[in-house]
């Protein structure tokens, strides 16, 4: 049986490495300040060729990675219904794509949809809606 021995050192630099839902340490707090989502978030919808793609990303943020959530999403009669949700670790000052491909010829409201959160603060950003013969 082997026995492991974590120092005080190493689970601190653990602790600190993990994004923990609930806890928000001082320098997340910083960064959430300096990370606002309605000044660093861009997120929008585009066509292109048979597709549609949903672009989302921080830019010019102090925060280095965080998870996010990007889909896609049609409108319906009530409500929008997602279409290609993606997730995963975001970098600042690069896109996260997700594609949707397009078959048919009737129009539909489309719509990219984001998610993400720095330490206790979540928040949910959406593109502008295009038209789209899709569906």
């Amino acid at each position: 049986m082997k026995k492991i021995f974590v120092t005080a050192a190493t689970a601190v630099i653990a602790a600190t490495t993990l994004l923990v839902p609930g806890s928000a340490s001082a320098q997340e707090a910083g960064a959430l300040a300096a990370c606002d989502p309605d000044k660093h978030v861009r997120i929008h919808v585009q066509k292109r060729g048979n597709f549609v793609d949903g672009l989302g990303g921080f830019f010019n943020c102090d925060q280095a990675t965080t998870g996010y959530t990007i889909k896609l999403q049609v409108k319906r009669t009530i409500g929008w219904q997602d279409h290609v949700v993606r997730s995963g670790v975001w970098r600042t000052n690069q896109y996260a794509v997700t594609t949707y491909t397009c078959n048919g010829t009737k129009s539909r409201k489309w719509r990219a949809l984001i998610k993400s959160g720095i330490g206790t603060h979540a928040w949910i950003k959406t593109s502008n809606e295009i038209t789209v013969a899709c569906g």
